[in-house]
């Protein structure tokens, strides 16, 4: 699986947002599941991540992009700090 830092997947792909302006939508109805512009968002190890394709383990919406995925790739989408995780839990 492709590798990308978060300002590579910002360099090489652009986010769709939906018609209300939301980068993340809450769920894929109306859209392919085999889709090579739909990307999930996904929480692991307190970070979150864009995974090509559509997933539902640790899911909390998906994204769509302009440019198609090649490969099954992987993406720092919003990498937490542990000041920022402390936060997140806190509430």
């Amino acid at each position: 699986m492709k590798q990308l830092s978060e300002d590579e997947f910002d360099e090489q792909f652009t986010v769709i947002p939906d018609a209300q302006g939301d980068t993340v939508r809450p769920s894929a109805d109306g859209i392919d599941p085999d889709s090579r512009y739909l990307w999930t968002i996904v929480d692991a190890d307190g970070s979150l991540y864009a995974v090509s394709g559509w997933h539902f383990v640790n899911r909390l919406g998906y994204i769509l992009t302009e440019e198609a995925w090649e490969e099954e790739t992987e993406a720092v989408w919003c990498e937490l700090d542990d000041e920022d995780e402390n936060e997140a839990r806190r509430g």
